[in-house]
């Protein structure tokens, strides 16, 4: 849901979004998230603020979400995603951060403030046959580079 300060907005062509996403892995799993009544899984994230720099975006989704404070991690990938969704043209940039779940915490210790938010661990494998956004995301994932990537979906 976006906030006052997000940057994002609706206009005559469509929906733009700056969003920051977790790639938050845990031996070869990776967490997804999915919001009640949304019926698809992706990675825990949010939008930017204006002024807010991508990394203390992500800090700031983080916490909310899993009521965790983790660093932002490596920055991996910049995601351009343009796709169809309710009829009008939605055009999002995402900058995902591959960070490493703390040995530390307990694997299920998902306790954020977000009302409706459910979260799961799946293998990277396996993520295509989950209902997963955006699905062309997948074959990315499960086939990490160790440097930061551009990808146009």
């Amino acid at each position: 849901m976006a906030t006052a300060g997000d940057i994002s907005w609706h206009g005559p062509h469509g929906t733009f979004n700056l969003r920051v996403a977790a790639i938050l892995t845990r031996g070869e799993q990776i967490l997804l998230c999915t919001v009640e009544g949304l019926g698809y899984w992706f990675l825990p994230g949010g939008r930017v603020r204006f002024g807010e720099p991508a990394g203390v975006a992500l800090t700031r989704e983080l916490a909310e979400e899993l009521g965790h404070q983790f660093s932002p991690g490596e920055p991996a990938l910049v995601v351009e995603n343009i796709y169809r969704g309710g009829g009008a043209i939605e055009h999002e940039i995402g900058l995902y951060y591959r960070l490493t779940w703390p040995a530390a915490l307990d694997r299920d210790d998902l306790r954020g403030d977000e009302p409706g938010h459910t979260f799961r661990w799946a293998p990277a494998a396996e993520l295509g046959s989950l209902r997963f956004e955006p699905a062309r995301l997948v074959p990315v994932l499960q086939n990490p580079a160790g440097t930061l990537r551009h990808v146009v979906l």
